[in-house]
C-alpha cells in the first residue's frame, strides 16, 4: 500500500513540475540555516532538495535528534518509510494543492515568497511517533519556471499535542495568506492575525501553545481564571475551531506560533 502511495506523489510532481530545463545553482547555506532557524517552534532540521534530480543536496545534523537517523541517510524515499501511513495516504494531495498554487495561482516572481506549511506524523524505528511541522520554500525556479531548489524544515512539534487535520496553508513573505480547501479545490485567504486577536488574546494563545494551565496562565498574566476562559472561547469562535488541540494546529500552520 505505501509504495502505491509514494508512487502517487512522485506522480503529482512530475505531472506539472517535471523540469526540463534545470538551472543548478549552489545554495547559499549560511542564508538558509538562518531561515530555519527563523521557521523552527522546537527541535528542528532542515534539508535542501533538488526536483531536477530528486536528490538531497544537504541535510542538517539536526535529523538524527529528531528522526534518529544520520544526514547521508535521509531522502525522499527515507522520509516516505517513516512517514504514518495515512499521512502518506495523504500526500499527494498536499503536494498536488502545494504545486497549483505555485505554478497556477501566484505569478512566477512569487514562487520564492511561499512558504507551504502542514503537519504530518512520523513513526521512527524505534516505535515512537512524532508530529512534525513540515514547512518548505522554494529556494529556486528553473529555466522552465518550474519549482526546483526547495527547503524543507521539519520541527518537532509533538509537545503541542496537536492533531493532525491534514490542512495546508501557504504564508507569503509581505505577501497574503492561503489555506487550501480540498472540498472545493479552492484557496482562500487567511485573515492577518494582527486584525484578529487583541493583544491580550495573542498573549492567551502564546502560553497556551507553551502547554501553560489555566492557573499558571492567570498567575503571569495577572487577570483571573474567569478572564482566561473568556479569552480562550473568544480564541476559540475567532479560528472556528472546536478545541485546544485544533487551535494549536491552526496556530502552528498559520505561523501564528
Amino acid at each position: 500500500m505505501k509504495s502505491t502511495d509514494i508512487k502517487k506523489v512522485y506522480n503529482t510532481w512530475e505531472a506539472k513540475n517535471k523540469i526540463f530545463e534545470p538551472d543548478f545553482k549552489e545554495p547559499l547555506l549560511d542564508f538558509v540555516d538562518q531561515i530555519a532557524s527563523l521557521l523552527s517552534p522546537g527541535d528542528f532540521y532542515y534539508y535542501i532538495v533538488n526536483f531536477a534530480t530528486y536528490k538531497m543536496e544537504f541535510v542538517s545534523d539536526g535529523v538524527k535528534k529528531v528522526l534518529g537517523i544520520k544526514p547521508d541517510e535521509f531522502s525522499i524515499d527515507r522520509l516516505f518509510s517513516l512517514m504514518h501511513p495515512e499521512d502518506l495516504k495523504n500526500l499527494h494531495i498536499k503536494e498536488r494543492a502545494a504545486i497549483n498554487f505555485k505554478l497556477e495561482k501566484i505569478p512566477i516572481e512569487d514562487i520564492t515568497k511561499y512558504k507551504t506549511v502542514y503537519l504530518m506524523r512520523m513513526q521512527l524505528d524505534d516505535n515512537t511517533e512524532k508530529v512534525l511541522l513540515h514547512q518548505s520554500k522554494a529556494l529556486s525556479v528553473s529555466k522552465d519556471g518550474k519549482v526546483q531548489q526547495v527547503m524543507g524544515v521539519h520541527t518537532d512539534v509533538s509537545h503541542f499535542n496537536v492533531i493532525n487535520d491534514h490542512k495546508v496553508s501557504f504564508i507569503g513573505f509581505k505577501r497574503p495568506n492561503y489555506y487550501y480547501d480540498e472540498k472545493n479545490d479552492t484557496f482562500n485567504l487567511i485573515a492577518n492575525v494582527d486584525t484578529v486577536f487583541s493583544k491580550r488574546e495573542k498573549e492567551v494563545l502564546n502560553a497556551i501553545a507553551k502547554g501553560k494551565k489555566n492557573s499558571e496562565i492567570a498567575h503571569y498574566l495577572h487577570i483571573s481564571i474567569h478572564t482566561i476562559n473568556t479569552h480562550k472561547r473568544n480564541i476559540l469562535r475567532k479560528t472556528n475551531c472546536k478545541n485546544t488541540p485544533e487551535l494549536i494546529a491552526k496556530c502552528l500552520r498559520e505561523g501564528i506560533i
